[in-house]
């Protein structure tokens, strides 16, 4: 007599097996599409989740399809609507819209569940057995799977790689310094996506010279024509704490861990802070990370698993929640504000110590007036009409200015104060493109520098952000690093 027994045969049929491929390749490409901001960790669950609904599916689905090809060709449809729900919706709504009368009164929200229906009786009506279609759908996602696979190792593997990485930051000019040496706190701030004083003037059309002339009577010093040498912010960040370009096939994330001027700070006994967006930015050296981490409260605010549901049948909970002022505006509005909440009490822990603060904002969602007041849930990234960016720029440029004047009077001894863009303003470089600037506009940064004792006449307009350690090193540590040209030659 034969006994049922459970059997891995049963689940990855040869038959079936291309809807559990099905079920992570959304993922896998997505993450293949934005994977230099995506750490490899967070796409693990939504993988076992999708393969979990899948095999929950399967065996749901064993009561009505007892054919297993009709089965997983089921599974595949109702699939294909959960990750691709959205997108389906459009195109029809288009189609329907082209068709005109009487058909324009037909909603896409009753339409492809009244198709799904459909094909699923169909499909359990039909007499067919449909073993080829299952051996075809293997090798299709077969193929599918191994072209974002492979994209991914030779990222991994090839392009971005983490041992020349480690090996470009055994390399240094640095030398071993005196203990009489002056050890003043220093201070970096890297406003993403700040925007020059030019471009504030040319692309938005204000004159934000109070700013200006409010940082230089605090004493500090504007290089109005800074370039920075890349439009996005790991590599920027690299560049600037590794003071040389990135070379080619390095991991950038190595470099700002590991980086070159904190490892110089440590070993001359300062303590390091630093205030990281996510991983990006934290230190390998740092003591403490200021991390103030929204996703705890809300699996939307990883941008990753937001455009993963944005893209699916769950698509209204998302924009549900991204119009709820209290839960979207508010979060992303204490992720700013918990810096500036935190500095004072920073500026007052025992040194010499450098902070390092990656301040995102101006960056998007736009969640700030010029006064600080609530922007409404549907214009935080809207790019369509400047003045949601310029509003929230000159709120920081407010609290940014009023940080450097409380860092400079709470500090026992006069710090060493950098604060400078990572890029330009990049404008909406995401689909739909409401306003696109040009890659020169993007390298437009905002630079300054409070440098206590030293000669602002030796300072360049065009300052790179290549340079800005190597004088801080070689005027308060003795070191004798060559100054390089905006272009890192």
């Amino acid at each position: 007599m034969k006994t049922s027994r459970f059997t891995w045969r049963e689940i990855f049929g040869h038959h079936s097996f291309y809807i559990y491929l099905f079920s992570i390749y959304p993922i896998l490409f997505l993450y293949r599409q934005n994977i230099k901001e995506v750490a490899f960790g967070e796409i693990l669950a939504p993988m076992i989740v999708a393969i979990a609904f899948t095999t929950a599916l399967w065996f749901c689905f064993g009561f009505i399809y007892k054919n297993k090809g009709k089965r997983a060709l089921a599974i595949l449809a109702i699939l294909v609507l959960m990750f691709y729900y959205k997108l389906i919706s459009e195109m029809l709504a288009g189609a329907i819209s082209r068709l005109g009368k009487p058909w324009t009164g037909l909603p896409p929200a009753v339409l492809v569940p009244v198709f799904l229906f459909f094909f699923l009786f169909w499909l359990r009506k039909s007499k067919r057995v449909f073993l080829h279609s299952g051996k075809i759908l293997n090798a299709i996602m077969l193929l599918l799977l191994a072209w974002n696979i492979g994209g991914m190792l030779i990222y991994h593997v090839g392009n971005v790689d983490v041992k020349n990485a480690r090996s470009y930051l055994k390399k240094t000019e640095l030398q071993k310094i005196s203990p009489a040496s002056s050890k003043p706190d220093i201070y970096c701030f890297i406003l993403d996506e700040f925007a020059s004083l030019e471009t504030i003037r040319d692309v938005f059309h204000y004159d934000h010279s109070r700013f200006a002339e409010r940082m230089q009577n605090a004493g500090f010093f504007i290089a109005r024509q800074s370039r920075g040498l890349y439009i996005w912010t790991p590599e920027a960040i690299a560049a600037l704490l590794n003071m040389e370009k990135v070379p080619e096939k390095a991991d950038s994330s190595v470099l700002i861990k590991q980086n070159k001027v904190a490892r110089f700070f440590r070993e001359q006994g300062y303590r390091i802070f630093d205030f990281p967006y996510k991983g990006l930015t934290a230190m390998a050296d740092s003591e403490k990370h200021f991390v103030y981490a929204p996703e705890s409260a809300s699996i939307f605010f990883n941008d990753f698993y937001k455009t993963l549901i944005d893209m699916s049948v769950f698509h209204a909970w998302a924009e549900k929640w991204q119009n709820d002022e209290d839960k979207y505006s508010r979060f992303f509005r204490e992720r700013i504000l918990y810096v500036f909440e935190q500095m004072p009490a920073v500026v007052k822990m025992a040194g010499p110590k450098f902070v390092l603060v990656h301040l995102f904002s101006p960056h998007a969602p736009f969640v700030f007036d010029r006064h600080g007041g609530m922007v409404a849930p549907e214009h935080g990234t809207d790019f369509s009409d400047r003045k949601y960016y310029l509003e929230q720029y000159l709120y920081i440029s407010r609290r940014v200015a009023e940080t450097m004047e409380m860092i400079l009077k709470e500090s026992a001894a006069p710090p060493v104060i950098v604060a400078l863009s990572d890029h330009g303003y990049r404008g909406s470089f995401r689909k739909p493109l409401l306003h696109v600037v040009s890659t020169a506009e993007k390298k437009k940064i905002f630079m300054s520098l409070y440098l206590p004792g030293y000669d602002y006449g030796n300072l360049d307009d065009k300052l790179s952000p290549l340079n800005v350690f190597r004088i801080i090193l070689n005027h308060y540590f003795g070191q004798k690093l060559p100054e390089v040209s905006p272009t890192g030659k």
